[in-house]
C-alpha cells in the first residue's frame, strides 16, 4: 500500500466514496466520522495526509484543522473537502481543497498535487 490518508467527514456515504477512490491509487485509507474521533487515531499513527470535511457537528473541520496544526504543525498535509463553496471557505493554513460533489479525478489530482 501506498501513503497512509485520514479522512474525517460525518457523511457515511462521502467517507466511503473517497475510500473507495483514494485506494484505487493504492493509497492506505483510514476513516472516522467525527474530529474527537480523528484525535484518538492520531495519536497512535502517522499520516501523510488528512482530508477533513468543514461542517461536522461537535468540532467542526476549521476547528479540527487548528488543533491539528498545533499539534502537528505542517509535517502533515491536510485537505478540506466541503459542500461549501470556496470563495466562502477560509483557505488559511491549508494545503488543499476539493469541492464537493466531486469527480474522482478531481479528488484524485488534488491529492497527488498536495502529496508531490
Amino acid at each position: 500500500m501506498g501513503k497512509r490518508i485520514l479522512v474525517v467527514d460525518d457523511d457515511a456515504e462521502d467517507l466511503n466514496t473517497i475510500k473507495s477512490v483514494l485506494e484505487t491509487q493504492k493509497y492506505s485509507v483510514v476513516t472516522c466520522d467525527n474530529g474527537a474521533k480523528a484525535f484518538d487515531i492520531l495519536k497512535k499513527d502517522g499520516f501523510a495526509l488528512i482530508i477533513i470535511d468543514i461542517k461536522m457537528p461537535t468540532l467542526s473541520g476549521y476547528d479540527l484543522l487548528r488543533l491539528l496544526r498545533e499539534k502537528l504543525n505542517h509535517d502533515v498535509k491536510m485537505i478540506y473537502v466541503t459542500i461549501v463553496p470556496k470563495k466562502e471557505v477560509d483557505l488559511d493554513d491549508i494545503d488543499g481543497f476539493v469541492q464537493k460533489p466531486f469527480s474522482p479525478g478531481s479528488l484524485i489530482k488534488e491529492v497527488k498535487r498536495v502529496l508531490k
